[in-house]
């Protein structure tokens, strides 16, 4: 497996088809990120507000969350309709 198909199986979900979640919550975390260095180098008039950054953050451990819950769950699932059959 190289980089491209790693990254490419990061964005997948339990049935292989690709999830809204893990994109949101890397596209939070870049914005996050993205914002912070910007706001280091411009001076204090010019930030974003403390409520959207707040929001971000949320949506994207919101995101992230949600992602882990999927792939822990789904893994429980089959185990336990391998050993009913």
């Amino acid at each position: 497996m190289n980089f491209k198909q790693w990254v490419v199986e990061l964005f997948k979900d339990e049935r292989g088809s690709t999830s809204i979640k893990p994109v949101i919550a890397l596209m939070g975390a870049l914005f996050l990120c993205i914002t912070m260095m910007v706001n280091s180098f411009t001076h204090g008039d010019i930030k974003p507000s403390d409520t959207l950054v707040d929001a971000v953050m949320i949506i994207t451990a919101i995101g992230m969350g949600a992602d882990t819950l999927d792939k822990f769950s789904f893994k429980k699932k089959t185990e336990e309709i391998k050993i009913e059959e």
